[in-house]
């Protein structure tokens, strides 16, 4: 006679699919444009919805992985956001980027209204270790 159903096994695929999930998820929401970002100790984390802008190696210019001409950027901000300024704004140069070219892209951002812009980093792994 059993006394009782063992969810052992079913527990253990739960977790298995849990951990899949966790590692499966960043890559999904992570830009399809490679980049390689400048490092930092420590940043702030943006849970909004935000309007990404990349500069990728050769300074090709992407929003939301759109390719956009420098002379069209402030149209196709304009466009985008419309009635939402509010809307915050990542700007991802590469680190190889020359910094006239990302400056030019946060002055065009600022002129077409944005006022929540911030630029994209990488965070060094030592900073994320526990401190002792």
């Amino acid at each position: 006679m059993i006394s009782g159903i063992n969810i052992t096994p079913f527990t253990d695929v739960v977790l298995v699919l849990l951990v899949i999930f966790m590692i499966a998820t960043p890559l999904l929401i992570q830009s399809g444009i490679k980049v390689s970002l400048p490092r930092v100790a420590s940043a702030e984390g943006q849970q909004e919805k935000n309007l990404v802008i990349t500069i990728d190696p050769v300074g090709r210019i992407f929003v939301n992985r759109d390719l956009v001409q420098l002379p069209d950027l402030k149209a196709k901000l304009t466009t985008l956001l419309g009635a939402t300024p509010a809307v915050p704004v990542i700007i991802m140069g590469d680190k190889t980027v020359r910094y006239d070219l990302v400056i030019r892209v946060l002055e065009i951002a600022k002129s077409a209204g944005i006022n929540r812009v911030s630029l994209g980093v990488e965070v060094k792994q030592e900073a994320i270790a526990p401190q002792r």
